[in-house]
């Protein structure tokens, strides 16, 4: 063994190494977070149809005036606006983020333990929600308006891959390393 010689794992590798099944996790069939992702997408891409059908482009719904409304806009880029107008980057971008979702399933197999479900589903059904947008109309739909904090206008992808990343960040911070954790105990016999 060369302990000089350091081995460089991908993001994707490491992210998959640090959500790993540990012993005493419980864990759901890969199937659930399909599932969840789909479902995600398309409560996404109801309320934005359902918004876009309602309001005119800039227009808003006060649901408690000042501090949060329905306002429908067209984000031709990303979180902030970044990146405007670059359609092609971005799809491509959410292309590489849901390919990478699926690998690190692959890696779990069939069963996936369940924060980690939760996690990738969310960030999986967010970008599916937000893609088709960018694929079929060149822009994403937004219409969550917290004025209160004057945030900027965000949608249900947005939000699920936000808790999405937060439950992947929560997982990895809180999850051993497989070197840490401590070796299965050895019955010992009665003397």
């Amino acid at each position: 063994m060369n302990h000089g010689a350091e081995t460089r794992e991908s993001p994707l590798d490491t992210i998959a190494t640090a959500t790993m099944t540990a012993a005493n996790d419980k864990t759901v069939p890969a199937a659930l977070l399909y599932a969840i992702a789909i479902a995600v997408a398309l409560l996404d891409q109801a309320v934005k149809a359902w918004v876009s059908a309602r309001l005119p482009l800039g227009g808003t719904i006060a649901v408690i005036p000042d501090v949060f409304h329905l306002t429908y806009v067209q984000n031709k880029g990303m979180a902030f606006s970044l990146l405007s107008g670059q359609r092609l980057f971005l799809v491509a971008a959410a292309i590489l983020v849901i390919g990478g979702i699926i690998w690190v399933q692959r890696r779990y197999g069939s069963r996936v333990p369940t924060l980690a479900c939760w996690s990738l589903a969310l960030a999986l059904g967010g970008a599916l929600g937000n893609l088709l947008d960018r694929a079929r109309l060149g822009y994403v739909v937004d219409m969550f308006d917290a004025r209160i904090i004057r945030f900027p206008i965000f949608n249900v992808a947005d939000t699920a891959i936000t808790f999405g990343v937060i439950l992947l960040a929560w997982r990895v911070a809180t999850t051993p390393s497989p070197e840490s954790e401590p070796a299965p105990s050895v019955p010992q016999e009665a003397a």
